[in-house]
């Protein structure tokens, strides 16, 4: 296999794999949204919420555990979601049946206007048994594209890749 076609298959089942992790069910955007922590702060004055202590988010099949969550809006419009933690963690079941996809960084944050989902510093990225870890890991939703990175120290990305997910050529 050339390595042209390497990295294009690579690409493809780097979409096919991750993708998912941003389709969510149908029936989670009309469910609820649950918020508990152990304390919460809001600054009207500078569009921030502040949600601290053991911080458990859910709504539908959508999870997300952190020690701290910061949402960023103007009024009623949320314009960026940051949780942190030790780490984050973040799951959702992409489709009925299907494992859910699961993330964790020590930051996790959701660029709603940029349609950005970044997660940094000890990411990793979990479906069904394939595993993308990195420094940083990006997913441009507009464009679906991927981008991992490694850290300092040489440190490189790592994607494993399981037999039932190999493509032939």
């Amino acid at each position: 296999m050339s390595a042209k076609s390497f990295l294009k298959c690579l690409a493809t089942l780097l979409l096919v794999t991750l993708s998912p992790f941003l389709r969510a069910l149908p029936e989670d955007r009309n469910q609820p949204i649950e918020i508990e922590a152990d304390e919460a702060m809001r600054d009207d004055a500078r569009g921030l919420t502040v949600y601290e202590g053991n911080v458990v988010i859910t709504q539908g099949t959508i999870l997300i555990r952190a020690d701290k969550v910061s949402i960023f809006g103007d009024g009623r419009q949320v314009k960026r979601v940051v949780g942190e933690g030790r780490p984050a963690h973040y799951e959702q079941v992409p489709e009925a049946g299907k494992p859910p996809v699961v993330a964790r960084a020590r930051t996790i944050s959701y660029e709603l206007g940029a349609e950005k989902i970044i997660l940094t510093r000890d990411a990793s990225l979990n479906q069904e048994e394939a595993t993308l870890t990195g420094e940083r890991i990006e997913y441009d939703l507009r464009q679906e594209i991927i981008r991992a990175q490694g850290g300092k120290d040489n440190q490189r990305i790592r994607m494993v890749i399981p037999p039932n997910q190999q493509g032939g050529d």
